[in-house]
């Protein structure tokens, strides 16, 4: 319901809306970050029509103040590098001559990796070349996929530094893009992802791309199967922002109450206690 007020209510505002997308799973499994197929298609269909979808080079080019883009733009990424990406969505993007970007966790590869306790096959390096060679392009995700606010500095360097030149090494490619694991980082993860010549780095906090943004925290959004297509569409608009602050809003709320409630439970039984 809010979104589809928000959404309308971005309808007549009638902004620029260059976002990028982030899809994890493609397929028919019961994984929250995955998208059926289906949908998938609709989706990719509804963009193909309605959108300019470019690269991640572009993107950049757009924040550095390079180019310009359309006001309606898009790009599209996914995380981690399973294998139905390469099932269900590689062909789609090959037909109709489709850029994106996959976001590789080495470590992962040719493995089975739980994804919301849903085991799922990844891609192999031969997959992974065949698909560079076609108009999608690889970033790096670390090689075990760990939470870089948490992990020490000297393993965050090995994690990320090995899986760039891991992937350079198979595909023969330059990589420039790093994707945080769990859109997670801090000031001095950033500083080694420049220190490495990352050209980018991005997050999944959600919202759209504007000229001069920070090119080390640049916004995602999040497709998973809880979206359904009004949704879908609301979050390629200024209706993503306004709902991120909303949530945002919302859980203080609910933290402040449930904090005054721990509270007031110390309370009564304090007060339990003196009464003994």
């Amino acid at each position: 319901m809010i979104y589809s007020m928000l959404y309308l209510i971005s309808r007549i505002k009638k902004e620029r809306e260059i976002i990028i997308l982030t899809y994890h799973s493609v397929g028919s499994n019961n994984a929250f970050y995955t998208v059926h197929p289906r949908e998938f298609i609709k989706q990719m269909d509804y963009l193909r029509k309605n959108y300019h979808i470019v690269t991640l080079d572009e993107i950049v080019k757009f924040i550095h103040k390079k180019i310009d883009l359309p006001k309606k733009t898009v790009a599209i990424t996914f995380d981690d590098g399973y294998l139905d990406n390469y099932i269900n969505a590689y062909p789609y993007f090959k037909k109709y001559k489709i850029p994106a970007m996959i976001f590789i966790t080495t470590g992962y590869l040719q493995k089975r990796v739980l994804l919301y306790n849903i085991p799922l096959k990844t891609l192999s390096w031969n997959e992974i070349k065949e698909i560079s060679r076609n108009n999608i392009n690889i970033g790096a995700h670390t090689i075990t996929h760990p939470d870089l606010q948490k992990i020490d500095l000297v393993k965050a360097n090995i994690e990320i530094l090995k899986s760039k030149e891991e992937i350079e090494k198979k595909i023969g490619r330059q990589v420039n893009y790093f994707a945080y694991p769990f859109g997670r980082y801090r000031q001095e993860i950033i500083d080694i992802i420049k220190s490495i010549g990352f050209k980018a780095a991005f997050t999944s906090e959600r919202g759209l791309i504007r000229q001069g943004d920070d090119l080390f925290r640049i916004n995602r959004v999040t497709i998973d199967s809880s979206i359904t297509f009004l949704m879908f569409k609301a979050r390629l608009t200024k209706a993503i922002e306004w709902y991120a602050k909303i949530e945002y809003i919302l859980k203080n709320i609910i933290n402040k109450l449930s904090f005054l409630s721990k509270i007031n439970r110390i309370y009564h039984d304090i007060d339990l206690i003196n009464r003994l």
